[in-house]
């Protein structure tokens, strides 16, 4: 039962380089817009002056007070909100301000959520197959596959997890009665029963990574996201991003590489028609990534990839 489970801590990705590349004065307030366990911001509040506040914003609530407990020594310089990060316009109006210093975005899944959330974001667990970031927006994952045919499924699968067994994994879905695929342990072994051999962890990650992106709506919440964020850093300030699979880092290598163009018309077009103006400048030309040292403590950072943008 997952309340008899012992989570492990949250280790934040790539600190040292984060706060490098964030950091441009002391004084700011700076957003994190996945606060998670608060690692980030806690490392962000250690490089401020004591005039220097952080925002920190999570879409689980279970999540958020974890976070708050962490962070409780800080509270005159820490603001928490629960919501997404495409409402950061938003939480910075409430607080009646137009803009920020900086602005975080750790794309990662937390290890409570895996481990310790009791919502089936795990395959290694048996939960009930819910996978909301947040509990209180629309309806857990096995009230939505049932209205799903093989044919959606399979798109799914394959966009959002570029898994090729997808049509044979979703029609194994399709073919199980809703009322048997209510666990992440049962959808596991619907996709046990499909692929075999050495290859089928690989693909049970592939499967449930996909099922959470689609449940949470992460690509185009990211995308909402990347369009309104040269409208709430400072000019002069940074923007930076971690990902952690190929999918949400082409969405954000797209965005630097538009933004920091004055044309972005078609090369056949000669003469610019399109009047797009370049809003930020990359400092990233490749991704940061983790040294061979923190990948060999921290595992997961294995694949996280950072880019960094400067507002103009």
């Amino acid at each position: 039962m997952p309340g008899n489970r012992q989570p492990v801590n949250h280790v934040p990705v790539m600190v040292e380089e984060v706060l490098d590349g964030l950091i441009t004065t002391a004084d700011g307030l700076y957003v994190d817009g996945t606060l998670g366990a608060g690692g980030h911001a806690a490392a962000i509040l250690s490089r401020l002056s004591p005039k220097g506040r952080v925002l920190g914003i999570d879409l689980d609530a279970q999540v958020l007070a974890r976070a708050r407990e962490r962070l409780a020594g800080e509270s005159s310089r820490m603001i928490f909100r629960h919501g997404s990060y495409d409402q950061v316009p938003q939480f910075l109006k409430d607080l009646d301000l137009e803009c920020c210093q900086g602005l975080l975005l750790d794309l990662g899944l937390s290890s409570f959520s895996l481990e310790g959330s009791g919502r089936g974001f795990s395959f290694q667990t048996d939960e009930p197959l819910d996978m909301r970031f947040d509990s209180s927006r629309g309806r857990p994952l096995h009230q939505v596959l049932p209205t799903l045919n093989s044919g959606a499924l399979a798109d799914v699968l394959f966009t959002f997890g570029e898994e090729r067994r997808s049509r044979a994994i979703a029609n194994a879905i399709h073919a199980t009665a809703a009322d048997e695929l209510t666990t992440s342990g049962a959808l596991a072994r619907v996709v046990k029963s499909v692929v075999k051999g050495p290859q089928v962890t690989k693909t049970l990650a592939r499967v449930f990574q996909a099922l959470r992106i689609f449940i949470n709506d992460e690509l185009r919440t990211l995308k909402n996201a990347l369009e309104q964020f040269g409208a709430v850093v400072e000019s002069g300030r940074r923007v930076a991003i971690i990902s952690f699979h190929s999918l949400e880092d082409r969405i954000v290598k797209q965005f630097f590489a538009r933004e920091s163009r004055d044309c972005i018309c078609p090369p056949e077009i000669v003469t610019c028609q399109c009047g797009h103006r370049a809003t930020f400048k990359v400092l990233t030309r490749r991704p940061i990534v983790p040294g061979p040292d923190e990948q060999v403590s921290n595992p997961r950072s294995r694949s996280a990839k950072l880019r960094i943008l400067e507002r103009l």
